[in-house]
């Protein structure tokens, strides 16, 4: 009977209970695709597995859901998991894991660590080589304490990043180890000064702006479209205690005839700087309490025709004192500085509260994109010659006025690995994924460098984002365009940024990849090459820049309604592919040979270079036409750059070091004493430089012993 009883028993087992999964599975080569797909290799053929069966697990731990997960393809022994842009939208990718549960006969896998292929996106990262705002990754700002190495004067200007991302001590980065891996949050506050003047008063405006309310209410459609344009991730508010106090409107003791706008000029600062000892002195306002300002005139006709961004930047001259960077002094007799306004003009009421978000995007270290003066090869040209309305620092009143993906990237709101970057040649293309730059999530921007400061950028553009305010967008399609960091803004056929339109490639004045013109479009007033359907590249679509060994191609565009040839209703889950042919390498940093060095005394080092080590910007103060020359703070040769090796292998420490001079050709060092105790440590002794800035380590030479 007992025997019995096992055999039902195995029967019942064998018959009503699921076999034991029996088959190992093993993922490997696990790689995301534009961060919405991810491909892996198995060791067998996973046949029939589901979503339900797919562990994709992100840095935080949590598990992307199996709803977010809309497609699962097995090839042989490859896996294909596409996702939609959410899961990583608000978070790195780097870290992400995937994983696959048992089901049918495959007993679960370990989890596989997802890698991003392709260069890191540190290779993207231009040094700006201007002195204000540019392309680069980082501008100038006043600091007091700084001196000067070519005049010895206190200061004038070292670098610093301003972005509206960068020191928030809850969200600590440093972009030069290529790692923005959180999202950034910032919330910024800009300080409302209105102010009026004896032949501009607000009681003879118009009755909708004699009050103060209104001006606020103005403006506010700038901070809907900051969170739209940052993905929710940058909070801009606006305050004013004129406003919420009924305090009424400062008096300016001139006529606003009087006053002359100009970015950073003279009497641009004491402008500002009126207006805000006015408001401390009358109501205690403080200024440089807030995190932006902006001055407000009474509504009229008499002086103030534009209204610029103010950036304390050049070099100080005899002609510039630092005072002028006092905002206001305090009761205590202290002063008070700020260094960067947005001031309006007669042209606030035709651009809108868009006015504010371009002023205030020079403050973050964005330059215009159109041309100050249009006039190339004696051709008067549009001041929108080399962007068109492909972003608000073109033209305020463009079809696609969200910022450009590069200039997000510079603002931290899009992160690293949402970025793909070739820079070195490859025999082989390689493909790209990229969602739509209006929404967030998803790879939004390939970069392919050229060189130090340039690069072309390829990313997907829609009507979506900040581009549906208004219904302002019209066009859709990848987008390509050339950026130079040495420029601080476009002068004749000088450019800080240049959309490449299909349209003017195709023109036989320009000739496509021959590129007749130089500039990649006709030399005239046209814009219908921008502002238009036929500026957007589709599937199909080669662009070619033979001189750089640059091919940039797009395959498809995944398209929720593939009867909408026009793209108006994409959603940020489409992708757009982008294959990108690199035949030359572009140079990321700048070679350094160093010799004939030379030790006078055991305490004076000489040793000559190829190149200057460190970043001069000549003419840094060209916009007021002058011509005094820059040297980057963060580009000097600091002790802890320079490699000093003894005879016995010892190096001499950095705090030995007391001071080194860069010349155009030479640098000199000079020694504290006792870091050569005597002359037969010196004896073939070597110096080197490691890799700092943009350049790149100098080899060791050996130091002779003068006597």
């Amino acid at each position: 009977m007992f025997l019995a009883l096992i055999s039902m028993l195995g029967l019942f087992s064998a018959a009503g209970l699921p076999p034991q999964a029996s088959t190992p599975v093993a993922l490997s080569n696990a790689q995301f695709q534009g961060l919405t797909r991810i491909i892996a290799t198995t060791n067998v053929a996973l046949t029939g597995i589901d979503a339900a069966h797919i562990v994709i697990t992100k840095p935080d731990s949590s598990v992307i859901p199996a709803s977010a997960i809309t497609d699962i393809a097995v090839i042989g022994n490859a896996l294909s998991v596409v996702i939609n842009v959410d899961p990583f939208a608000r978070i790195t990718s780097e870290g992400t894991t995937i994983a696959t549960e048992a089901f049918g006969s495959f007993r679960a896998s370990k989890p596989a660590q997802v890698q991003r292929s392709g260069e890191p996106a540190a290779n993207g990262h231009i040094i700006g080589t201007g002195s204000g705002s540019d392309e680069g990754w980082n501008i100038l700002r006043t600091d007091l304490d700084f001196i000067d190495p070519v005049t010895g004067e206190q200061g004038l200007y070292r670098h610093t990043d301003v972005t509206p991302n960068r020191n928030d001590a809850n969200n600590p980065i440093d972009w030069k180890d290529g790692r923005i891996v959180t999202p950034t949050h910032k919330s910024k506050t800009m300080l409302m000064v209105l102010v009026e003047f004896p032949d501009r008063r607000a009681a003879d405006a118009e009755a909708l702006y004699a009050g103060t309310a209104p001006y606020l209410e103005f403006l506010q459609g700038a901070v809907e479209w900051f969170a739209r344009a940052s993905y929710g991730q940058f909070r801009f508010s606006l305050a004013s205690p004129q406003v919420e106090k009924r305090l009424g409107w400062i008096l300016m003791d001139k006529n606003a005839t009087e006053y002359r706008a100009g970015g950073s000029t003279i009497p641009m600062h004491a402008y500002i700087g009126e207006a805000c000892q006015k408001a401390y002195d009358q109501w205690g306002i403080q200024a440089d309490a807030y995190d932006l300002l902006a001055i407000m005139p009474a509504k009229g006709t008499s002086g103030l025709r534009n209204g610029p961004a103010y950036t304390h930047r050049k070099p100080t001259g005899p002609e510039e004192p630092n005072a002028n960077r006092i905002a206001y002094i305090d009761r205590d007799k202290k002063p008070h500085y700020i260094d960067t306004a947005i001031t309006a003009g007669n042209d606030l009421f035709r651009w809108g509260y868009r006015w504010a978000v371009h002023e205030s995007g020079h403050t973050f270290g964005i330059p215009d994109l159109y041309s100050y003066s249009p006039v190339i090869q004696e051709i008067k040209v549009g001041s929108f010659f080399f962007c068109g309305g492909w972003d608000m620092m073109g033209n305020i009143a463009g079809h696609s006025t969200d910022f450009l993906a590069w200039h997000k990237w510079k603002l931290r709101w899009i992160r690293d690995d949402q970025v793909d970057v070739v820079s070195q040649s490859n025999p082989h293309s390689t493909t790209h994924f990229v969602t739509p730059v209006e929404t967030p999530g998803g790879t939004k921007m390939v970069v392919v460098r050229t060189g130090l400061t340039t690069a072309y950028v390829a990313e997907f553009r829609t009507r979506l984002g900040v581009n549906a305010l208004d219904e302002r967008g019209k066009y859709a399609g990848v987008l390509i365009y050339r950026i130079d960091s040495t420029k601080s803004g476009a002068r004749g056929a000088d450019y800080t940024g240049q959309i490449i339109s299909k349209k003017y490639y195709a023109d036989p004045i320009v000739g496509g990849p021959k590129n007749l013109t130089g500039l990649w479009r006709p030399i005239d007033n046209r814009l219908d090459g921008y502002d238009s359907a036929d500026c957007c590249w589709q599937p199909g679509d080669v662009f070619s820049d033979p001189a750089f060994g640059v091919t940039i191609s797009v395959g498809g565009i995944t398209r929720c309604n593939s009867s909408n040839p026009s793209g108006s209703l994409y959603t940020a889950d489409d992708v757009a592919t982008i294959t990108v042919q690199k035949t030359k390498d572009a140079a990321l940093i700048k070679d350094v040979v160093l010799s004939n060095a030379q030790l006078k005394g055991l305490t004076d080092l000489t040793f000559d270079t190829n190149i200057e080590l460190q970043q001069r910007i000549p003419n840094s103060n060209a916009g007021e036409g002058g011509a005094n020359p820059y040297i980057r703070e963060d580009s000097l040769l600091r002790p802890r750059s320079l490699v000093i090796t003894k005879a016995d292998g010892s190096n001499i420490a950095a705090e030995k070091i007391i001071k080194i001079v860069v010349n155009p050709t030479s640098v000199h060092v000079t020694l504290a004493k006792g870091a050569f105790a005597r002359a037969a440590e010196a004896k073939n002794a070597t110096v080197a430089t490691k890799a700092y800035y943009h350049f790149a380590p100098g080899a060791a030479v050996p130091v002779s012993i003068l006597n």
